[in-house]
Order: structure tokens, then C-alpha cells, then sequence
């Protein structure tokens, strides 16, 4: 039996705007999901499906991890060459 896309909670839109603040690049984010992809303008507020917006989230949560481990091993560089 086919699932309704409007009882299918990742179908469901949600705000979102793609940061102009701290990226690398200005050029539009693009996110797919199981072979559905969307392209997103940054700095500009759009409604995409919560499938797209979960996969962004996890992105920007992975983010956030690799650099506080870059920010602990780099402290951790500091101590050990100080205490040569």
C-alpha cells in the first residue's frame, strides 16, 4: 500500500534559510535525499520538506563537532609543546 505524502511526516514543509554568515562559499546549498534533490538560495527564507531540513541539521551538527575536536587537539598541541 502506498503511503500518503500528506500522512508522511518528512513531507511536511518547514521554514528555512541557508546562512550567508560563516560559509565558505555563497554559492546556493544544494540537499538530496533518496535521489530528491533541492537547490536553496542563501539568505533567503523558504519552506522545503523536513527530510531536507533534518539532513541540514545533521550537517551543521557535524560541523560543530569536527571543530571543537580541531579546537581540542590544537589546545592540546599548545600544552604538550609548552611543556617541552
Amino acid at each position: 500500500m502506498a503511503v500518503n505524502k500528506k500522512q508522511d511526516p518528512n513531507e511536511e514543509l518547514v521554514d528555512y534559510m541557508a546562512p550567508l554568515m560563516g560559509s565558505a562559499t555563497r554559492k546556493d546549498v544544494v540537499v538530496g535525499v533518496n535521489g530528491e534533490l533541492i537547490r536553496i538560495k542563501r539568505g533567503v527564507r523558504v519552506k522545503i520538506k523536513k527530510k531536507f531540513y533534518r539532513v541540514l541539521q545533521q550537517a551543521a551538527d557535524q560541523e560543530l563537532a569536527a571543530y571543537r575536536t580541531m579546537e581540542r587537539a590544537q589546545e592540546q598541541g599548545k600544552r604538550a609543546v609548552a611543556r617541552l
